[in-house]
């Protein structure tokens, strides 16, 4: 949408991130999902997401039957039960924080969709839709890795750092690299990872400044396919580890 919007992808990029050194020009496609990654996990190291809400102390059952009831709920439905819940809210305030009132303009023609959806209301638009894809995956990561106990912490990788196998994953598979060059370094953190107690799920980041990297890649062409992946692959990490978790008694939910 930005390109048929008349953006320059390639002065967006380094706006966001200047100064990465990208192995290909598609690969800085990777610096719009950092963005979006950053924006919405922001405040998931909090128990309530920094949602407001008037609720109290939520015990960890409750954070999974939570998680439970809402994964096979189309995102859009749960918002027209109830537009003001938790969920709503999140939806809402990340929505404003993702999409710059300038795209949403140069998308669309105006900004009724923002004003709408600032009024908190929920539109039943197609590119909205797409973003309560993203929402609700990782609203219920929140919820699944507050029902451990210990919580499930996230983890950030700064920038250049040093590619560390057991902390990062690299979202272009399959580097060969010369022992002749430096050890690659972090030109951007995609997505963050998560402890889940002695276990990691590691950070996917981007690689940059390894001078002779050979690279073989699967260009996701939908971020909502980026979305359903990433939802299913770590949710799944979650899962396979809750497995190891007697104390809250979640197996007889789980049939584990």
């Amino acid at each position: 949408m930005m390109k048929a919007a008349g953006w320059d992808l390639d002065a967006a990029a380094n706006s966001i991130e200047p100064n990465v050194v990208y192995a290909k020009r598609a690969h800085k496609k990777y610096a719009f999902e950092s963005h979006i990654c950053q924006r919405m996990f922001s405040g998931f190291q909090h128990e309530n997401f920094s949602v407001k809400v008037d609720s109290g102390e939520v015990s960890k059952e409750t954070f999974f039957h939570q998680f439970l009831s809402m994964r096979e709920m189309d995102p859009l439905d749960m918002l027209g039960q109830n537009p003001d819940s938790a969920f709503g809210k999140f939806c809402t305030s990340k929505y404003l924080v993702v999409v710059h009132p300038k795209m949403e303009a140069s998308f669309f023609g105006n900004l009724d969709q923002r004003s709408y959806i600032n009024g908190g209301g929920h539109p039943r638009t197609p590119f909205y839709q797409v973003f309560l894809k993203l929402a609700k995956s990782i609203w219920l990561l929140h919820r699944l890795a507050y029902s451990f106990d210990p919580n499930v912490k996230v983890f950030q990788v700064k920038r250049g750092n040093e590619f560390s196998e057991v902390y990062m994953e690299s979202v272009v598979k399959n580097l060969i690299l010369d022992e002749n060059d430096p050890k690659p370094r972090v030109g951007l953190m995609v997505m963050p990872g998560f402890w889940i107690g002695g276990s990691v799920i590691q950070s996917r980041v981007y690689l940059s400044g390894a001078s002779r990297l050979e690279l073989w890649y699967n260009l996701w062409e939908d971020i909502d396919v980026w979305i359903e992946e990433y939802g299913r692959r770590t949710t799944q990490d979650m899962l396979k580890n809750s497995q190891e978790h007697k104390k809250s008694g979640f197996d007889r939910y789980c049939g584990c």
